[in-house]
C-alpha cells in the first residue's frame, strides 16, 4: 500500500498572522519540547529527510514553517519550548507567536506533541495540551526516539503518559514514534487520514 503522504513542499515561515498563508486546507500542527524530535518525525511521516530543520542545538526552530502536503493539507512545525538557555524575551515571543497562531487559524484539525521516551511529559507539555484544550484542539502524544529504549520501556512509558492524561477529553491517541525504524508512522499517517476525511 503506498504512503497517504506523497507530496509535501515548504510554503513559507512566519511569525505572525500577516505572515501566515491562506488559511484554506486542513491544519495540522506540531509541537514539543525542545529537542524532543518533532522536526524529526515530521520529516519522517514526509518520508522527506530535510523538509523541516533538525538540528543537535535546540531551538533551533525559531519560526512557524507551514508546508503542503498531497496539495490539499497543511503542516506546521512550530518552536520548541523549554530550553533552558532561552532568554526570557524570546519566551515572551514565542508565547504571542503560538496564541496569534492559535487564534487566528481556524481548519486547525489537530496537534502532534512529540514526547521524548527517555523523559516523559514536563510541565510545559501539560500548558500546551490545556492550551489546546481551551481552543477545543484534539491532541495526539508522539512518544518519540522509542529506538533509544528497551520495549518494556517503552510499553512502561506509554501507560504512565495515558495514565497520567486520562482525565483530558481533547487527548485522543496516544503512540510510541522512532524516526529511526519507522515505529508509529503508520499510526501518524492514518490519524492525518481519519482527521482529514472527517472534515
Amino acid at each position: 500500500m503506498p504512503p497517504y503522504i506523497k507530496n509535501s513542499d515548504f510554503v513559507k515561515s512566519g511569525t505572525k498572522p500577516s505572515h501566515f498563508p491562506d488559511d484554506i486546507y486542513i491544519e495540522f500542527f506540531f509541537a514539543g519540547k525542545s529537542n524532543a524530535g518533532k522536526s524529526s518525525m515530521l520529516n519522517k511521516i514526509c518520508n522527506r529527510k530535510n523538509l523541516a530543520i533538525t538540528s543537535k542545538t535546540p531551538g533551533r526552530t525559531q519560526l512557524l514553517n507551514f508546508f503542503l502536503i498531497n496539495k490539499n493539507i497543511s503542516f506546521v512545525d512550530i518552536p520548541g519550548y523549554g530550553y533552558a538557555n532561552t532568554p526570557k524575551k524570546i519566551v515572551s515571543s514565542w508565547e504571542k507567536m503560538v496564541l496569534d497562531y492559535l487564534s487566528n487559524r481556524k481548519n486547525i484539525a489537530g496537534m502532534f506533541l512529540a514526547v521524548d521516551v527517555r523523559r516523559g511529559l514536563c510541565n510545559l507539555d501539560i500548558a500546551m495540551i490545556n492550551l489546546c484544550l481551551g481552543f477545543s484542539i484534539q491532541t495526539n502524544i508522539i512518544i518519540t526516539k522509542s529506538d533509544k529504549v528497551s520495549k518494556n520501556e517503552k510499553i512502561k512509558m506509554k501507560k504512565n503518559i495515558e495514565d497520567e492524561l486520562s482525565s483530558y477529553k481533547n487527548v485522543s491517541n496516544i503512540y510510541t514514534f522512532s524516526s529511526k525504524d519507522g515505529d508509529g508512522v503508520s499510526d501518524v499517517i492514518q490519524i492525518i487520514e481519519n482527521l482529514s476525511s472527517r472534515n
